[in-house]
């Protein structure tokens, strides 16, 4: 994207006096609520527990909660290096920061309950009366989550806090371009549209406060690759007998073993009522059993890690087994279906892959008083962006897996 944005006017703008890297790798599996934590936090998803996007629960496999809530994450974040500063934090659709002490606080959630409303579901995990400011004066722009009218809707809202109640740490999460590019594809004509909004946005941003000593961070948390078919992971393990479905057909009655989606991987747990020789016995039935499937069906399952090497990896130490997807698979939990899904409705690109990928980099660019522009060659990780943008207001991330970056710095 980087090369394709640089093109563009707002962009433009932005890089003539920005410090950028262009080789910035994610954490695994590269899911969105994984990300945000290690660039909150500095730290890989393994220490911080924010592990996937979504909660295992068996018994809402169709619709399970997510990890919407801050008490989900362990560790300190910038938002509260800030606040040990004495410094006044907004944050506007950032993942997982549900009921997080932030003063103008828009948080990501969703109303996933029948009886839920999406502005009840905010208005309970974030700040009250700011957000019903915003809403009677922006909800008009709203289509519910859908995009790019939700984004658009916290564009206005972040300009107006930026004037009105000047915030000195403003974190702002544009979901735009990840739901195009799942809807439509990696490089679909939908997707330049989406980078275009982004780039208008941005330029008006700094036409908001042009002349006010800010610096701005720009950064992306993970890349997208497309893919064209599916293994349900879940109705395989139901075929081999690991797991029992409910009535419904949809949800998980009982099991040894249960898959969880990542897209481009999954994680396989045991019940936690296993011990470690139960836990034991089923690696040892499990993986001759997907290996021999993956034999059959394309190679689609590219590697096989324990949960030791799963945690290695900075994934979650606590699963039986991590699948990783071959590129132009991705990796179900559903329970309806075959288990080869070769003509997927879902989405067209996708990611939960691991980060080392080719062509699969996100980015990272700062632009202030403080900052030294150009092109920072050496690669870096997500993991180090916390503890850099703390440096910004003098704060530090103790706890971070990630390095502060000097060069980005005069």
């Amino acid at each position: 994207d980087w090369k394709t944005v640089s093109k563009m006017p707002g962009f433009a703008r932005f890089m003539k006096e920005a410090a950028y890297c262009d080789q910035v790798k994610s954490v695994y599996p590269t899911l969105t609520y994984p990300a945000h934590c290690s660039i909150a936090t500095g730290r890989l998803p393994v220490n911080h527990r924010v592990v996937q996007n979504l909660l295992l629960q068996p018994e809402r496999m169709a619709s399970p909660d997510w990890y919407w809530k801050r008490s989900y994450v362990q560790g300190k974040t910038i938002y509260e290096a800030a606040k040990e500063k004495g410094l006044k934090t907004a944050s506007f659709l950032w993942p997982v920061t549900a009921g997080a002490k932030i003063d103008y606080h828009v948080p990501e959630i969703f109303a996933n309950r029948k009886w839920d409303h999406q502005i009840l579901a905010s208005l309970r995990s974030g700040s009250k009366k700011f957000q019903v400011e915003l809403f009677a004066k922006f909800g008009k722009l709203m289509k519910g989550i859908q995009e790019p009218y939700l984004d658009n809707f916290i564009h206005e809202s972040v300009k107006y806090t930026l004037k009105k109640y000047e915030p000195d740490l403003t974190l702002i999460h544009f979901v735009d371009l990840d739901s195009m590019r799942h809807k439509y594809g990696h490089n679909s004509k939908e997707a330049l549209m989406a980078l275009k909004r982004h780039d208008q946005r941005l330029m008006q941003l700094m036409d908001l406060m042009e002349g006010e000593p800010m610096t701005w961070v720009v950064l992306g948390d993970h890349s997208s690759l497309d893919w064209n078919k599916g293994v349900r992971l879940n109705v395989l393990l139901q075929q081999e007998g690991f797991l029992t479905a409910a009535e419904d057909g949809v949800n998980v009655k009982d099991y040894r073993v249960l898959a969880q989606e990542g897209d481009g991987s999954a994680y396989i747990y045991a019940h936690p009522s296993l011990n470690e020789e139960g836990r034991g016995e089923l690696v040892a039935a499990l993986r001759p059993l997907l290996e021999k499937f993956s034999r059959e069906n394309d190679d689609c399952i590219e590697a096989i890690f324990t949960g030791e090497e799963a945690g290695a990896l900075g994934a979650d130490d606590r699963c039986l087994l991590m699948l990783e997807a071959k590129m132009g698979y991705s990796l179900l939990d559903t329970l309806k279906g075959e288990v080869i899904d070769r003509e997927p409705q879902a989405t067209k690109a996708t990611h939960g892959y691991l980060p080392d990928k080719p062509g699969y980099t996100t980015v990272f660019a700062m632009r202030g008083e403080k900052i030294h522009p150009g092109r920072v060659d050496a690669p870096m990780s997500l993991i180090d962006e916390g503890p850099t943008i703390a440096h910004i207001f003098g704060g530090t991330l103790p706890e971070a897996d990630g390095q502060l970056r000097t060069e980005f710095f005069i």
